[in-house]
């Protein structure tokens, strides 16, 4: 494996919807990210004890990765 195809973890989080929404921001930005969930997915309640949920990245789109989880949160149209 070289360098450009080296998997990192990007942050790890106790709620699973957090992931998902990080995930989200990320893939809208043009970013391919995954969710290493191990044994939480499974057991969601437990995900504390067992390291919660990790997203994971590409180590060449973690800078990309900040500036877009670095940006204000649009308000929601009315």
């Amino acid at each position: 494996m070289n360098d450009d195809e080296k998997i990192i973890t990007l942050d790890t989080y106790l709620d699973l919807m957090q992931a998902q929404i990080v995930l989200a921001k990320l893939e809208s930005g043009g970013i391919a990210g995954f969710m290493d969930e191990n044994a939480a997915g499974v057991y969601p309640l437990f995900a504390s004890g067992l390291g919660g949920f990790k997203v994971k990245v590409f180590e060449r789109d973690l800078e990309k990765c900040r500036e877009i989880l670095s940006q204000p949160e649009e308000p929601l149209a009315e």
